[in-house]
């Protein structure tokens, strides 16, 4: 949480928000807005859900937490901003999302921006299919019949 400091300054102290930092931090994947609500609850039975929405649009607005995905359920998924962005494979059945340690898309959207004189602010990249785990259990449902 110590790497955020620089960007909370000015803002008053928060024990829901400090909660919520944490819980993001030690998140292997981006979260929804209910899945942090729902960590939080179990410890701390005060807080309200719209708590959580604040917290994190004023995290937002700080760029301390952005929209990593947006599944086809329509809940945006947030995650910490740690210097470099972050693109996804997302399984269609479990809705895991894998991060892709690679940028496919900055070269070719370099050359864009340069031969159309665009200034890109960001883009998302993510692929969708079947996770090994879901793969397997589909393949393993098949061979039952």
């Amino acid at each position: 949480m110590t790497m955020f400091y620089e960007n909370l300054k000015g803002c008053r102290a928060s024990k829901n928000r400090d909660e919520v930092l944490t819980v993001m931090e030690k998140a292997s994947s981006p979260l929804t807005i209910d899945e942090i609500y729902l960590k939080i609850k179990k410890k701390n039975n005060s807080v309200s859900l719209s708590t959580i929405y604040r917290i994190i649009d004023k995290l937002s607005s700080l760029n301390i937490v952005r929209i990593a995905a947006t599944l086809d359920d329509n809940k945006a998924r947030y995650e910490l901003v740690k210097g470099q962005h972050h693109h996804y494979m997302i399984c269609n059945k479990c809705k895991k999302m894998i991060p892709i340690d690679i940028c496919p898309v900055e070269e070719l959207e370099k050359k864009i921006a340069d031969s159309e004189g665009f200034t890109i602010t960001g883009h998302k990249f993510e692929l969708y299919g079947e996770c090994k785990n879901c793969a397997q259990k589909e393949k393993e449902h098949t061979n039952d019949f």
